[in-house]
C-alpha cells in the first residue's frame, strides 16, 4: 500500500500541480490538509480525477480555513473501504478511511498560536489518541499521517528555527506526541533515518529558508505493527515545491498481508 500525505496550502491554488503530482506518484491513498475550500469549492478536476474516489471534510467551520480530504484508488483491493469524519474532529481537521485491516487517519493538527487555541490543540491530540487506542483495541493496524504542527524532537528542526517556547516546540505538545506513539506506533520516517538532521517537510516563506533547508519536520507517518522488512519506501518529496510543505510518501505491506 502506497500512502502519501500533503499539506497543499490551498487546493484551488494547487489544482494543476496536485493533479499532475497524483498522476506521477500514483498513490493508493493520498491524504490532504489545508485544502481551504468547502466541498462545493473543490476543483472538479480533483473531484473526478481518473481512477480515484474522494472524501472531503471541507472548510465549513470558517471560509477558506483548514479542510482535509482523502483520494483513494478505485480498485478491487479497496472494495468495502469506508470513510468517516472521526467524532473528535474540530475545525474540519480530520478524515479517516478504513480499508481492509488498515485504518488511516489524516490530520491537520491545530497550530495553537493563541492561549485558547493552544488548549484546543492539546485537547485535540488527546482525543485523537483515544480514537487510535480504540481502533488498536479492535485489532486494526493504524496509520496516523498529516501535518502534526509539532517538531517532536530537536533533530526535527533546523537549529536556526529553534525558539524555545514557540508553538510547535513546547514540552506539552511533544509529550502529547509521546503519548500517541506509546500506544504502539512508530514514527516511520525517523525510524528509517535515525541520525538525519536535515530531514524536513515544511519551510517558512522567508530568508530563502527552503533553498537553505532551514525547515521543520512536522508532516509524519505514525504506524502500528511496524516492521522494517515491511517498509518498501519512506521519503519526503523535497523537489515538489508548489506548497510550503513537501509531500511525504510511505509504501508498506499491511500487517495482514504476506510477501
Amino acid at each position: 500500500m502506497k500512502v502519501a500525505s500533503w499539506n497543499v496550502n490551498g487546493i484551488r491554488a494547487r489544482e494543476a500541480a496536485l493533479a499532475s503530482w497524483v498522476r506521477q506518484c500514483s498513490p493508493d491513498v493520498l491524504v490532504l490538509q489545508e485544502v481551504k475550500a468547502s466541498v462545493e469549492e473543490i476543483p472538479q478536476s480533483i473531484m473526478s480525477l481518473a481512477g480515484y474516489r474522494s472524501f472531503w471534510n471541507g472548510s465549513s467551520f470558517k471560509k477558506g480555513y483548514s479542510g482535509t480530504g482523502i483520494l483513494m484508488k478505485e480498485s478491487s483491493e479497496h472494495e468495502g473501504a469506508s470513510f468517516e469524519i472521526p467524532p473528535f474532529d474540530i475545525e474540519n481537521r480530520t478524515v479517516a478511511v478504513h480499508a481492509g485491516p488498515v485504518s488511516i487517519i489524516g490530520t491537520y493538527v491545530p497550530r495553537g498560536d493563541t492561549p485558547q487555541h493552544y488548549g484546543i490543540k492539546l485537547s485535540y491530540l488527546e482525543a485523537m489518541r483515544e480514537y487510535v487506542r480504540e481502533l488498536l483495541a479492535s485489532g486494526r493496524q493504524v496509520l496516523v499521517t498529516g501535518d502534526m504542527n509539532v517538531a517532536h524532537r530537536q533533530i526535527d528542526l533546523h537549529h536556526s528555527q529553534n525558539k524555545p517556547g514557540a508553538t510547535g516546540l513546547r514540552p506539552e505538545e511533544r509529550s502529547s506526541i509521546d503519548r500517541l506513539i506509546a500506544l504502539g506506533l512508530t514514527d516511520v520516517m525517523r525510524e528509517m533515518n535515525p541520525e538525519r538532521d536535515d530531514l524536513f517537510t515544511w519551510w517558512p516563506y522567508w530568508r530563502m529558508a527552503r533553498e537553505r533547508n532551514l525547515g521543520w519536520r512536522i508532516d509524519c507517518f505514525y504506524l502500528s505493527e511496524y516492521r522494517k522488512d515491511r517498509i518498501l519506501r519512506a521519503e519526503v518529496d523535497v523537489p515538489e515545491k508548489n506548497s510550503d510543505h513537501a509531500p511525504i510518501i510511505l509504501e508498506f505491506l499491511p500487517a495482514a498481508v504476506s510477501r
